[in-house]
C-alpha cells in the first residue's frame, strides 16, 4: 500500500515538473501577432504546414499568417519597422541589410537554388553555350536567376552582354518562349515546369545542368546561384521577445521534420495551405528545394553571393555579410547541431 502511494506521489511530482516546463517553455512574451510570408512553396512551406496543423498554437502561440505575393512585399513590410519576424527570400535580407536596418536572420528555412533555372524555347537549339550570344531570353527584372547567365559565360567563355534580356512577368516570359518569341526563359518555379510541358528543353538549374543532354549535379565552386529562404526578425523582437521568437522557430522546426519525413502529407497540406491546384508543379518544387534550418556554410554563401550581385546592379549602398545579418542565438538554444556556421570575426 505504502509502495503505491509512493509511486502515485512519484507520478503525480512528474507530471507537475512537465506541466512547469511546458509552462516556463510556452510564456512568451507576446502571443498574438501577424506573420507575413510568401504563398510559395519555396519560400513559406514550413510557415504553410505549422499554421494548418496548430503547431503555432501547440506552443502558445496565436498567430494569422499574412500571405504575400511576392518577396518584395516582405521587404517593405520589414523595411516600415512594424513588423516583427516574416518570412521571405534571402535577398530580402540582403536589401534590408545593405540598407543597415535592424532586420536579423534567426533561422534558415530552404536552400531554394535547385528551384531557379534556364529552359529552352521548343525551336531553339545549342550547339553550346556560346551560342547564347545574340539570343533572346525572357527574365524578369530586379531577379537573380541573371546570375546563371552570368556564371555560365565565365565558365564557357561567352559574352554575356550579347545575350539580350527582354523584361516579362514569369507568366507572360512563359508564354512568349512557348511561343519562340523569346529564345529561352530565365525564371523559377513552377514556371520552368509549365515551359517544359508546352515543348521547352530544360537547358540547367542552379544545381542541375542539362546542357550535355544528361544531368550533372552542380556543386561548390560549379553551383550557378546560391538562394535562400530565410525566416527575418527585427532586433527589438530578438532583444525583447525571444520566447516568442523561439516558440515560432519550434513551431517550424516541426513543420520542415514534416516536409523531411513525411512528404505525401506535407504536400497534402500544402496543396490546401497554398491554394495550388497542380499537384505535379507542387512536386516538381517542393522536389527541388532542399528545406533546412540549418545555419550552415550553404546559408552563409547565399548572402555572400547574393551581396556581390545586388551591390553590382546598385540595388543595394553597402555589402551584406553573413556576420551583419546572421543571429544564430536563438537557434543554438534550440538545436546547437543546426548552427555549424561560424562568423568569420
Amino acid at each position: 500500500m505504502i509502495s503505491t502511494i509512493r509511486l502515485v506521489a512519484l507520478l503525480v511530482s512528474a507530471v507537475l515538473v512537465l506541466v512547469g516546463q511546458a509552462h516556463a517553455q510556452g510564456a512568451v512574451e507576446q502571443a498574438t501577432f501577424d506573420l507575413p510570408a510568401v504563398r510559395d512553396p519555396q519560400l513559406g512551406s514550413q510557415i504553410a504546414i505549422a499554421d494548418a496543423l496548430g503547431y503555432f498554437k501547440d506552443e502558445g502561440l496565436n498567430v494569422t499568417v499574412k500571405w504575400q505575393q511576392s518577396g518584395g512585399d516582405i521587404i517593405t513590410l520589414m523595411a516600415s519597422g512594424q513588423q516583427g519576424v516574416a518570412g521571405g527570400g534571402s535577398f530580402a535580407q540582403i536589401v534590408l541589410g545593405g540598407q543597415r536596418l535592424p532586420v536579423r536572420t534567426i533561422a534558415p528555412l530552404a536552400n531554394i537554388a535547385g528551384t531557379q533555372g534556364f529552359v529552352l524555347s521548343p525551336k531553339t537549339k545549342l550547339a553550346s553555350p556560346k551560342d547564347l550570344e545574340g539570343k533572346k531570353l525572357a527574365h524578369t527584372q530586379g531577379n537573380s536567376q541573371v546570375l546563371i547567365l552570368a556564371k555560365l559565360a565565365k565558365q564557357y567563355g561567352f559574352d554575356a552582354s550579347k545575350v539580350t534580356l527582354v523584361n516579362m512577368q514569369p507568366s507572360e516570359g512563359v508564354v512568349a518562349a512557348s511561343k519562340n518569341d523569346v529564345d529561352g526563359f530565365l525564371g523559377w518555379q513552377p514556371n520552368l515546369f509549365r515551359l517544359v510541358k508546352l515543348g521547352g528543353t530544360m537547358y540547367t538549374t542552379a544545381t542541375v545542368s542539362y546542357i550535355t543532354g544528361k544531368p550533372e549535379p552542380l556543386t561548390g565552386d560549379k553551383q550557378l546561384l546560391h538562394v535562400y529562404a530565410f525566416l527575418l526578425a527585427s532586433d527589438t523582437w530578438i532583444k525583447e521577445k525571444p520566447k516568442t521568437l523561439k516558440a515560432v522557430i519550434r513551431a517550424l522546426k516541426r513543420g520542415n521534420d514534416l516536409m523531411v519525413n513525411d512528404r505525401a502529407k506535407a504536400l497534402d497540406v500544402l496543396e490546401k495551405a497554398l491554394r495550388i491546384d497542380d499537384k505535379d508543379a507542387l512536386k516538381v518544387m517542393t522536389d527541388a528545394n532542399r528545406y533546412t534550418l540549418a545555419f550552415d556554410e550553404d546559408a552563409a554563401l547565399a548572402v555572400r553571393s547574393q551581396s556581390e550581385w545586388a551591390l553590382d546592379i546598385k540595388r543595394i549602398p553597402n555589402p551584406v555579410s553573413p556576420e551583419d545579418v546572421f543571429s544564430t542565438g536563438l537557434m543554438s538554444e534550440i538545436d546547437p547541431k543546426l548552427v555549424t556556421w561560424k562568423p568569420k570575426r
